[in-house]
């Protein structure tokens, strides 16, 4: 149902250029002209894209009654894919190879005749594929927040984000940022004149690296791109909502709870040791996760439920990228007209993310202060801690 009902995954893009105030003609124009079917945007595997309403598969008649809506513009992408099943292709070869063996009365066929028997299949299912007899299709919501002047999709996926960058390039002559922790943070350091602070920034562990182990440092898009913040963010929140207050005072002098639940996966900071997923009410709670942490395991992805504006959510994020998955919003005060239940329910979702991107800038702004220091040794007493209390308590029930 992508954002006008049920839990919402999505990744968000930062609009490069001038903010719009409000949808104009000209953008429902600009969105037609690159609807599927007209000048949509093929791939070179077989797939192509193009825009719809939304409102259903087939639907390209863009409105400002359709899409117009929450001070923003809601539309989706739709992928069309139309490739032979590889197990068809086989079996075509499979009986071309067969018809041949019959027609030579040999046993085995030539490596040139298997050639020519794979070229034949391929033809086969190429002109079926032709006809349409092997397309799907599939939309993507989108929706292109004015306000924030953000573009939020329905997909976090590589093979759907990377294609909808180009066609909104295409279609609109605007680049889109993906959003990362990295990008969050060079942008509030570049505001808040601390911007020699993040280039200095590098990776902090909160236990003692093994000799010779890989950081994220040695990893492209890791210790360059400071994606690494996201993982000691999430391991900050998860300090603080234990030893300081799941009560976190934002720059504004607002607070916003955090609280973790349902599920934490961790990964080996040192490319050692591997992935753990520790499922419960509150996983970080349980030994396992203590005697991880402690191990040199991070945690990479989190479920959170997050309190701000008089409003509880529930999703999972994914530190480094900011991934946002299975979104619970609460439910709308008025549920009797779609149209008003979809505003309500993107007010709510710029209030999660101007919540998350709030506790996001808490950490930052300490991450890059002097206070650093006293913190970081604050958390890994902490961890060092844990895994004493974790160790004890697994040896009492095994």
């Amino acid at each position: 149902m992508g954002f006008a009902g049920g839990s919402i995954t999505f990744k968000r893009f930062i609009v490069q250029g001038e903010s719009l105030q409000r949808v104009t003609e000209d953008l429902l124009e600009q969105l037609s002209a690159r609807a599927m079917g007209r000048d949509h945007m093929e791939l070179a595997s077989r797939t192509a894209v193009g825009w719809t309403t939304g409102d259903h598969i087939l639907d390209v008649e863009f409105s400002f009654a359709k899409n117009a809506i929450a001070d923003g513009l809601s539309f989706a992408m739709r992928i069309d894919t139309n490739k032979p099943p590889t197990d068809l292709v086989r079996g075509y070869q499979r009986q071309n190879e067969q018809a041949m063996l019959e027609a030579s009365g040999r046993e085995f066929l030539s490596k040139a005749e298997r050639r020519e028997a794979r070229e034949q299949a391929l033809s086969r299912a190429d002109a079926e594929a032709k006809s349409g007899a092997f397309r799907r299709m599939k939309q993507v919501p989108v929706f292109w927040d004015l306000r924030r002047s953000e573009v939020y999709l329905a997909a976090t996926g590589p093979a759907v984000a990377e294609p909808f960058m180009t066609l909104f390039r295409l279609t609109f002559d605007r680049l889109l940022v993906p959003v990362s922790s990295g990008e969050l943070a060079a942008r509030w350091a570049a505001t808040a004149g601390e911007a020699r602070a993040f280039d200095d920034c590098k990776p902090a562990f909160f236990v003692q690296p093994p000799e010779g182990a890989a950081t994220d440092a040695d990893f492209p898009g890791e210790g360059r791109g400071k994606d690494f913040l996201g993982t000691e963010w999430l391991t900050w929140l998860w300090f603080a909502s234990q030893v300081e207050s799941p009560q976190i005072t934002t720059h504004l002098g607002e607070s916003v709870t955090v609280l973790f639940e349902k599920t934490v996966q961790l990964e080996c900071a040192f490319g050692i040791t591997g992935k753990v997923a520790v499922t419960a009410d509150d996983p970080t709670r349980l030994p396992e996760s203590a005697v991880a942490l402690a191990g040199g395991k991070r945690p990479v992805r989190a479920g959170l439920q997050v309190a701000a504006a008089g409003e509880t959510f529930s999703l999972a994020v994914r530190g480094d990228v900011m991934h946002y998955n299975g979104v619970q919003l609460p439910p709308p005060d008025d549920a009797s007209n779609p149209r008003v239940v979809f505003e309500d329910r993107m007010d709510k979702v710029r209030d999660l993310i101007q919540a998350v991107d709030d506790l996001y800038t808490a950490f930052v702004r300490r991450r890059l202060s002097n206070r650093w220091p006293q913190t970081a040794n604050a958390m890994r007493a902490w961890v060092a801690a844990g895994r004493h209390q974790g160790e004890t308590v697994q040896a009492a029930s095994a």
